[in-house]
């Protein structure tokens, strides 16, 4: 049973959906009840328009698709109403008040099993990565020893060059005394 703060979320969640199927003059049957339940572990929250050529007012066919498929009843306006029934394989809409332990559970699952991100080019083409290779990384590293060398060779004539400095200041200095 849901609180008043819980149906006020889940017609804010609502508010923007459109109804996902419609019912029509033949009624309420079992293919279409059906259909509601796969709806309903598919989405949780869902918005159904009954059309005007039907026997019956949008609020008593909720009424009782909330009976027969153990739904929560969350609003009707006009032709629309719309449905919540948690999703028994992949709940996704945590409810503010109510245990949402499954719901987390879930979030964490999918969180462990997420994919890496693709990187896509401006035309939306995969960016393929060149150093992923065993050829690659010997290059790399080939390259890396070679960068070393330079600053290292860079490094002793700079040390080359003040040591001559210095030996040339010493001089002069010896000089004038």
């Amino acid at each position: 049973m849901l609180t008043g703060k819980q149906r006020s979320y889940l017609k804010s969640l609502a508010h923007n959906k459109k109804p996902m199927t419609q019912l029509g003059k033949d009624g309420l049957t079992d293919a279409f009840v059906d259909q509601i339940s796969l709806l309903l572990d598919q989405h949780e929250l869902i918005k159904i328009h009954v059309l005007d050529n039907s026997m019956q007012s949008a609020e008593a066919v909720a009424i009782e698709v909330c009976e027969i498929l153990n739904a929560e009843y969350v609003q009707v306006i006009g032709n629309k109403f719309t449905i919540y029934r948690q999703s028994r394989t992949n709940p996704m809409i945590e409810i503010p008040g109510a245990d949402n332990t499954r719901v987390i559970i879930n979030k964490q699952k999918k969180a462990a099993i997420k994919k890496p991100a693709v990187t896509l080019s401006k035309r939306g083409g995969k960016i393929s990565k060149p150093n992923a290779g065993k050829k690659s990384k010997a290059k790399a590293v080939v390259k890396e020893r070679e960068e070393k060398a330079l600053l290292e060779e860079k490094a002793a004539k700079t040390a080359r060059y003040l040591s001559d400095r210095r030996s040339a200041f010493k001089k002069s200095n010896k000089e004038v005394n």
